[in-house]
């Protein structure tokens, strides 16, 4: 500290009070965070890239392209087994959707269960809850992979380092 009891320093915010030393604010890593993780998760939940947010990452309802034609992000980062991921999200969705489908029936008529009705009705949610999910759950995962491991030159396509080596 000065004499005038002021701050050391030309930027007194890195500056402990009365030490000439800068203090080093704790640095968040972009894998932690939430605000980044969030525009991830929302994006993928519209069924958009969650890199840049551009849409049309599917053609079809059930078929992703091979990469986002506004960023080039290749959808499945280079490795053949990548969407396990996105399929355990989705495995794990329709067994959520299976258990709440459930206690809700359950519930609902207690005590006069119609239970054949509840195991009919459980087998068609069973099966269609995968398809439908499908396209949320891969553009999820994606968005789960990008915020764990960001982004590098190599998961874009057209780039000198996806060309097959000679």
């Amino acid at each position: 500290m000065d004499r005038a009891g002021g701050w050391i320093g030309l930027n007194a915010r890195h500056y402990v009070r009365g030490m000439a030393t800068p203090r080093t604010p704790p640095l968040v890593p972009r894998e932690l965070d939430v605000a980044r993780a969030a525009r991830h998760v929302g994006r993928a939940l519209l069924r958009r890239c969650p890199n840049c947010g551009g849409g049309k990452l599917f053609s079809r309802w059930l078929l992703m392209a091979p990469h986002c034609r506004r960023c080039y992000l290749k959808t499945d980062r280079g490795e053949h087994d990548y969407f396990l991921g996105s399929f355990t999200i989705n495995f794990i969705v329709a067994e959520l959707m299976i258990c709440i489908g459930a206690v809700v029936g359950i519930v609902a008529t207690w005590p006069n269960v119609p239970w054949d009705l509840l195991k009919w009705s459980l087998m068609v949610l069973v099966i269609l809850t995968p398809m439908f999910f499908y396209p949320f759950a891969k553009t999820l995962w994606l968005a789960v992979d990008l915020t764990f491991r960001p982004l590098t030159l190599k998961d874009l396509e057209g780039h000198g380092e996806n060309l097959p080596r000679e």
